[in-house]
């Protein structure tokens, strides 16, 4: 199926689950990866943070677990540069300061974070809407992680975070679509 169709479909999927499905699905992904990072070296993970309003991967769970459990690994997230399709990127520490972009997602304010490059970053949880057998995935149509995953060290672990199962195959792919090495779902954890 086209990247365009299945972003409709999956954002459709998405508005049509009940709160206790979200809840569900939530808590069982966060406990999926927690198994997944048990078998993992790691100083260094990237996280998205949800979009407000939206019914996106609940990351501040999983930012939670990681500062609890695995408090050692440093934590870091995306700030888009504005004018652009391109990302920087902050540690987050209790001490940043957030502020909505005109998305309504929360970014680390550049004025006030300490800024890190792509090539310390061990680990990345990808946002999806959609993802295939192969590793690939449909996401909201940007590019930007597509273009911040060549900037990370090759041996960089990509992870997707999907609250459903993979599709066969997503049609309409190109030379820039980056597939993942995993996908953590409700379900379990998809190698590629």
């Amino acid at each position: 199926m086209e990247k365009s169709i299945l972003r409709a479909e999956y954002l459709k999927k998405r508005m049509d689950l009940t709160q206790d499905e979200i809840v569900a699905k939530n808590n069982a992904i966060t406990e999926n990866l927690k198994l997944l990072l048990a078998g993992q070296e790691i100083k260094t993970i990237h996280i998205f943070l949800p979009q407000h309003g939206k019914v996106e991967i609940d990351t501040w769970q999983i930012i939670s677990l990681l500062q609890n459990s695995y408090p050692p690994i440093a934590i870091a997230t995306p700030r888009i540069i504005p004018g652009t399709k391109e990302m920087e990127h902050f540690l987050l520490k209790p001490e940043t300061n957030l502020i909505e972009n005109r998305w309504k997602i929360p970014e680390a304010d550049p004025e006030t974070s300490v800024k890190i490059e792509p090539q310390i970053i061990d680990a990345v949880l990808i946002p999806l809407l959609a993802f295939d057998k192969k590793g690939f995935r449909a996401g909201y149509g940007g590019g930007y992680y597509d273009r911040f995953l060549v900037q990370c060290k090759p041996d960089v672990v990509k992870i997707g975070l999907s609250f459903f199962e993979a599709e066969d195959k997503i049609d309409g792919l190109d030379r820039f679509d980056v597939a993942m090495n995993y996908c953590v779902t409700p379900f379990g954890i998809v190698q590629f």
